[in-house]
């Protein structure tokens, strides 16, 4: 079993969005985002709500939200969309 699960979806102006969620370090777990292939944000996740974002050249800003359980373990991963809305995230 992988300790590494990738998320996506797609935000405005046809970006690649990926959220890669590393769980193998038990509880300290690292969530990092990425935008068309890119490295953009990285966060250390222990527990609650976290937020990764970036501001893109083209004036796209891309807003992930995630949550983890107890023991860090990711219950949900959100990307807000041009509406103002969120949709989540789906596991490849």
């Amino acid at each position: 079993m992988s300790l590494v699960s990738v998320y996506g979806g797609s935000a405005e102006n046809s970006h690649e969005v990926e959220l890669e969620f590393d769980r193998s370090k038990i509880v300290l777990n690292t969530a990092t985002l990425r935008v068309d292939g890119q490295k953009v944000d990285s966060e250390r996740i222990v527990y609650g709500a976290r937020e990764l974002s970036t501001s893109l050249p083209d004036g796209t800003d891309v807003l992930v939200k995630l949550r983890s359980g107890m023991v860090g373990e990711l219950t949900r991963a959100q990307l807000r969309i041009g509406d103002g809305s969120w949709v989540d995230l789906t596991e490849r």
